[in-house]
């Protein structure tokens, strides 16, 4: 991460005191210490700050009196070539709507305590409370072959997630509206900068199922259909379609929620609101399913999900008052046959850096021509990752997910 040969302090000193002005009484006078994390695949520059009180430890009417801490964690705008190739100014600028503008119906996301966009510029930061520190929660060891009681803890939490959506949608129609459409959108727009990415890397497995002799036609017309991936299935698979459109978080992995055990069951938080869209929930499903549960996935496991997904959905719907008739089994399991295969083309390029098999930095995507990026990711994880896409491909055409495509 650039953090770690960067002097932050720089910026970070200014900014620590402007924080400490907004924590109040007992920081009028601190000091901080930084660390950088080293568990995830950050596109941000993203540091924990613990930010702590010079006020004496021991006073004499409060013997007992504690040091005062905070601890933070500060994401700041990358380089500005880094803005350019992944959708940083989008990024930010939507992380910030999200906590300004929707985290008071969610509740469950962390603390916003200060965001300033200062016009997308590389000043931009966002500062949040630390949830693992403070409220006891942390990464999950299994970033790929997740093990069920996680992935179901994490369905359960997006039911949630997606259904406050729903209910605002009704009862809050312009205010969530007004939200929706002040959403930047990076990844999906017709010039994006992803196109290639998906095009190249989207038949991959297809050697693999040739060498084991699988169906030829099925294989041709599959590569047919593929050729032009990005125009003619994923911008289809994201159109809004109504009454199933909600807000998805849009980056729902592993890497972005944090877990702790209460009475031996994982429970899971949400972070980094920054891919936040407006449309299907399969999109939200089918990326966490594909990227984490890629050697598990058939049919009798995602109609188990599904189930625990949407008992989950129509209980917080009901809690709301809000009629669950529109958002039927049925039509959430007809939505994955005709949505659920974007979760599969996101594996395609991501799966093998999911599996820790990219010895490389985020980094090194800005110094090479996006041209280039599709060839370095369709070659990450070798056969090996080929392999589980061309299994875990004849799974989803099991269930279905091909039907309309071929």
């Amino acid at each position: 991460m650039s953090e770690q040969t960067e002097d932050c302090h720089a910026w970070l000193g200014p900014l620590v005191t402007k924080l400490s002005s907004i924590l109040g009484k007992g920081f009028e006078d601190v000091r901080y210490e930084v660390s950088v994390p080293t568990d995830s695949f950050f596109v941000s520059n993203l540091l924990f700050v613990n930010i702590v009180s010079n006020a004496s430890s021991v006073d004499d009417d409060e013997p007992n009196k504690r040091i005062k801490s905070v601890n933070v964690v500060v994401k700041k705008m990358p380089s500005e070539r880094m803005q350019e190739v992944m959708g940083s100014r989008e990024q930010f600028h939507n992380e910030i709507l999200f906590y300004k503008k929707y985290a008071q119906y969610y509740g469950r996301a962390p603390r916003c305590i200060y965001a300033t966009e200062e016009s997308l510029s590389r000043d931009s930061v966002i500062v949040l409370e630390n949830v693992a520190t403070k409220r006891g929660y942390g990464v999950c060891k299994w970033k790929y072959d997740t093990p069920l009681e996680y992935t179901l803890a994490a369905f359960r939490e997006i039911a949630r997630f997606h259904a406050i959506a729903y209910t605002k949608k009704r009862t809050r129609e312009k205010e969530f509206f007004e939200f929706v459409s002040a959403i930047q959108e990076f990844r999906f727009d017709k010039e994006s900068m992803l196109r290639d990415m998906y095009n190249e890397t989207a038949s991959r497995s297809l050697h693999i199922l040739r060498k084991q002799g699988y169906d030829k036609e099925f294989c041709d017309k599959f590569e047919a259909r593929c050729a032009n991936t990005f125009d003619d299935l994923i911008l289809k698979f994201i159109e809004v379609e109504e009454p199933l459109a909600t807000l998805c978080h849009g980056d729902f992995t592993i890497n972005n929620m944090l877990f702790k055990k209460e009475s031996d069951e994982p429970k899971v938080i949400f972070i980094d609101f920054a891919l936040i869209r407006y449309g299907s929930p399969i999109f939200d499903l089918s990326t966490f399913l594909c990227l984490h549960c890629a050697r598990d996935l058939d049919k009798v496991m995602l109609d188990n999900v599904l189930r625990v997904y949407h008992d989950a959905l129509i209980q917080c719907l009901q809690e709301n008052d809000i009629d669950g008739e529109d958002y039927s089994y049925e039509a959430l399991y007809e939505d994955y046959k005709k949505k659920g295969l974007i979760g599969y083309f996101i594996a395609t390029y991501f799966l093998g850096i999911q599996m820790g098999k990219f010895e490389g930095q985020v980094e090194d995507f800005a110094k090479i021509d996006r041209t280039e990026w599709a060839a370095l990711l369709c070659q990450i994880g070798g056969e090996e990752v080929d392999e589980i896409l061309a299994n875990m491909l004849l799974k989803l055409k099991e269930f279905g997910c091909l039907d309309y495509i071929l």
